[in-house]
């Protein structure tokens, strides 16, 4: 145990004093009751068995306690000294930590005695799952971009209309344009990292920059306009709270696109939409903090295009705003709703079962918070739509560190397979951070790896026609979050990590 959660784990038990190894059945019972009043309030409900009985203690309920405004563990937990001013200002402003506690100190007792007496002591291994088998039909090609020896990759995007591949590298706060001919150029400055390569008109492409890839609240990020046509390039909006994903869609049907935005943030967030792209105006805002990815389609089959949207910090939630015309969205209301130990990190729509319904493709395995450990739960999962607003889970992948899974016809068959990326340490099987799933039928896939994908690990992937042959190719990105991370790969033997690997598909070869 560190320093840091020493003072952290002690200051918590002075507080709330120790836990009672015998502690009645009744008491256990409050407890269970207060935890789904309290903690259920502000998101999904996170049963004991989701985290071990040291990691309950020492990590994740001394930042409960904060969150619940006991002022001894916020002192003890230093929650404004790595903050700026500014930042400060805006988690008081929405008062994320409350200057008065929220729950008795008996009850909150209460609590932590029933997490800790009914967590297991160890996490149990991952349910037993398909064995991966080799992937045949790509041939992989490294790429490294001069000066960067631990590539930090924010984006990997492939550009049809240009077949060239564009990247960002978080390090080297810098974006590339590869052409089909291999030649690789620097783009015009950004003020931070892209995450993402948005696609507006002919010719008219927008880059969005995240701002602090690490959990932040200050409004850093910015959405930039190359357009080719005029030879300009433009900073369109800043200020934003850490962005991740945008797109245009026009929803109202006026044949105006607007464009709709995705403030991940931190503790505060939402999902910010531009009618008609008047940056100009103040934009209509739904959700909250996490907004990581929405999905503009129509649901309920209406004749209008409604916003599905993951929310992916504190609340994790899968939600539809169904629009009711003129601009206006009916009340959020929750699709799916998971435990904030979840790490759900990315969603995609399809008709994966073809009855005519989209069913939800989701990935979790976001792993950076207070309680970085393997969970089994970590994985992807297909959520089968029933239909009246209900999903069912029909497909589920054990993968620790799950970071994303795209949906992509890849041997042209006509189902639907799925690339996957997974962001975690497994030394006996590095090459499993890189999965292609081959549609078997009646919701059964097929693993398949490919070994020059344990060269790193990736954190961005994208998918389309690179080379301009007719059939889908697909590329990672390769991010070292700090030097630990790379001696990692060190230790495996890995001694330069390219900054993508390109995995292209062969030609007449499925």
């Amino acid at each position: 145990m560190s320093f840091r959660h020493f003072i952290t784990f002690l200051g918590f038990w002075v507080i709330f004093g120790p836990v009672k190894a015998f502690a009645q059945k009744d008491e256990v019972t409050q407890g269970k009751m207060l935890a789904e009043t309290y903690c259920g309030a502000c998101h999904g409900f996170p049963s004991p068995e989701l985290l071990p009985k040291k990691i309950w203690r020492t990590h994740v309920l001394p930042q409960m306690a904060a969150y619940m405004g006991f002022q001894e563990v916020q002192d003890s937990l230093a929650i404004w000294e790595e903050r700026s001013p500014e930042e400060i200002q805006i988690l008081k402003n929405f008062n994320v930590y409350p200057n008065e506690a929220i729950i008795g100190a008996d009850d909150f007792q209460k609590i932590s005695n029933y997490y800790y007496l009914e967590a297991p002591e160890i996490l149990a291994s991952q349910k037993p799952k398909a064995t991966p088998i080799p992937l045949e039909g790509f041939e992989a090609k490294n790429l490294f971009i001069e000066g960067i020896h631990s590539p930090m990759t924010s984006m990997v995007a492939i550009n049809e209309s240009r077949a060239e591949l564009l990247i960002s590298d978080a390090n080297a706060n810098q974006l590339y344009a590869k052409t089909i001919t291999d030649e690789l150029f620097t783009l015009p400055a950004i003020n931070s990292p892209v995450v993402q390569f948005i696609p507006k008109s002919p010719g008219v492409f927008n880059f969005l920059t995240i701002g602090s890839i690490t959990p932040s609240d200050l409004s850093q990020g910015a959405l930039y306009e190359m357009d080719l046509n005029s030879g300009t390039w433009t900073q369109i909006l800043d200020d934003l709270s850490r962005p991740v994903y945008g797109t245009w869609k026009d929803l109202e049907g006026d044949g105006k696109p607007d464009f709709l935005l995705c403030n991940y943030g931190h503790h505060v967030g939402n999902i910010s939409i531009y009618k008609d792209g008047n940056f100009q105006s103040e934009p209509l805002t739904l959700g909250g903090a996490g907004a990581r990815k929405l999905e503009v389609l129509d649901l309920n089959q209406d004749g209008e295009l409604d916003i599905i949207a993951l929310f992916a910090q504190g609340n994790e939630r899968i939600s539809v705003f169904y629009n009711q015309g003129n601009g206006y969205f009916s009340p959020e209301q929750i699709l799916l709703r998971f435990s904030p130990l979840m790490g759900s990190s990315y969603f995609e729509m399809h008709d994966f079962n073809q009855d005519g319904l989209l069913d939800i493709l989701y990935t979790n395995g976001d792993n950076w918070d207070y309680s970085s450990i393997n969970k089994p739960y970590h994985g992807f999962r297909i959520f089968e739509n029933k239909g009246n607003e209900q999903f069912e889970e029909s497909w589920f992948y054990p993968q620790y560190g799950a970071a994303k899974a795209m949906a992509l016809d890849f041997d042209q068959d006509g189902d639907l397979d799925i690339a996957s990326i997974a962001f975690y340490d497994d030394l006996e099987n590095p090459n499993h951070q890189f999965l292609l799933f081959e549609n078997q039928g009646n919701m059964t896939f097929q693993p398949r790896y490919i070994p020059e994908a344990s060269l790193a690990k990736w954190l961005t992937m994208d998918w389309g026609d690179l080379d301009g042959d007719g059939d889908l190719d697909i590329v990672l990105g390769a991010y070292n979050h700090n030097f630990r991370e790379f001696s990692k790969l060190l230790i495996q033997g890995i001694k330069e990590v390219p900054s993508v690997l390109i995995l292209e598909k062969m030609l007449n070869n499925n």
